[in-house]
């Protein structure tokens, strides 16, 4: 099974990505429990600490291949973060995907589809799994990447998409999002 190389980084489309690491504990904490971007999500502890030990134990995840969690900077800027996880021979899955408040607009898009392209053009895979819940308008945003609903419950949808269909819905969204980003950028 292919694996990211321990120091990976990469930059695309105005972004900057690399891998977690300790020094982004407090960064992570401070997104996660948020209360204006937590409704969605795990509840995370206040405690930067806890959130140290979980990326501790997400490097031995990485070692194996297993779980990548990527940040996003623009300008040594930290963006937001996501992650892709449950790696197979042929699939993972997307998810743990905030950005910032303060992020640029279009960052938290393109975030999340460097983290999709990572899964399927980095490491070959096949197939993605992601999922979303009723409440989120995100579920909208999946939607225009012409998944297969394989599960629901009450609050989720759980989506299948294959590489050609995110290939097909992505490019509207990197065209759209880079020239916003660069817009802003001029400004600063």
């Amino acid at each position: 099974m292919k694996k990211l190389p321990e120091n990976f980084t990469l930059e695309r489309y105005g972004l900057q990505v690399r891998l977690v690491n300790d020094d982004d504990a407090e960064f992570i904490t401070t997104l996660r429990t948020d209360t204006r971007l937590c409704k969605f999500i795990h509840e995370t502890s206040s405690d930067v600490e806890v959130q140290r030990q979980w990326i501790q134990n997400y490097k031995l995840r990485e070692a194996q291949g297993l779980d990548y969690y990527f940040m996003f900077s623009i300008n040594g800027v930290r963006q937001g973060v996501a992650r892709i996880y449950d790696i197979t021979e042929d699939s993972f899955s997307q998810g743990s995907w905030i950005f910032s408040p303060d992020a640029f607009l279009g960052a938290s898009v393109l975030g999340h589809i460097i983290s999709c392209e990572i899964g399927f053009d980095f490491l070959d895979k096949q197939v993605l799994y992601t999922d979303a819940h009723r409440k989120n308008t995100t579920h909208r945003y999946v939607q225009s990447f012409n998944p297969e609903i394989i599960n629901t419950d009450e609050e989720n949808i759980y989506y299948k998409i294959l590489p050609e269909n995110y290939n097909q819905g992505k490019f509207r969204y990197i065209k759209q999002c880079v020239k916003v980003m660069q817009d802003a950028l001029k400004e600063l």
